[in-house]
């Protein structure tokens, strides 16, 4: 190889080197925009959320959270641990509720077993599992034997007689009664304190409901 080609080459290679650095400080430039342009509370009324025309009461010093949700919506199980990671972080200050919606009446039967559960006060010890057992066991829990099944198999006492009870049988129309008051028609959907509506939007999905639901509580709740 002559002086003239080594010349040659050793500019090609610092040519290359100089663009290299250069393409690598534009992309470094651009993604600092993303990060810092984007805003990450900038939420609208009427896109991320809705504001109720008719609150509902909430009582108590802590702020209300509560969940829209069934056992069998696939999305729902995919948001529970999100929402549960949540509300741990939040519990000094936050009260969370669930409320089963029986959109079918293969969801009213699930909405049963969650009340059944809350008069056993077994609702947190079971919630997982329950989840579980439809979605990653695929147990077909379609129907009140199979349901009663399932809790017999678990050794849960006094299932049977709570599942079947007329107190249970109201919360479940309550429930249903709320959600159509509300105009939940999917799930997940949260409602914040009585006064905001929060779901799965085309702009927002599951993680950044927990983003609006931060803003919606430090912004619109917290004097």
């Amino acid at each position: 190889m002559t002086k003239k080609q080594s010349r040659f080459l050793k500019q090609q290679k610092i040519s290359l080197g100089v663009g290299s650095v250069i393409v690598i400080a534009i992309l470094g430039y651009f993604m600092t925009l993303v990060v810092t342009e984007v805003p990450l509370g900038d939420f609208i009324e009427g896109e991320h959320y809705i504001a109720l025309e008719s609150p509902r009461r909430v009582r108590g010093d802590k702020i209300e959270v509560m969940e829209f949700f069934s056992y069998g919506c696939a999305a729902c199980n995919r948001f529970d641990p999100m929402i549960e990671g949540w509300v741990k972080e939040n519990a000094a200050a936050v009260k969370f509720v669930r409320t089963p919606m029986p959109a079918s009446e293969a969801w009213r039967l699930l909405a049963r077993h969650y009340f059944a559960m809350v008069k056993l006060g077994l609702e947190e010890q079971y919630h997982a599992d329950f989840f579980s057992a439809i979605h990653d066991r695929k147990l077909l829990l379609t129907t009140p034997a199979r349901i009663i099944a399932w809790a017999e198999d678990n050794q849960i006492e006094g299932y049977q007689e709570a599942f079947e009870s007329d107190e249970v049988q109201r919360r479940v129309v309550s429930g249903d009664q709320m959600s159509r008051r509300y105009q939940v028609v999917s799930v997940p959907t949260l409602m914040v304190h009585g006064k905001y509506i929060v779901k799965p939007t085309g702009s927002i999905g599951q993680e950044r409901m927990l983003d609006v639901l931060d803003h919606l509580i430090d912004t619109k709740l917290v004097p």
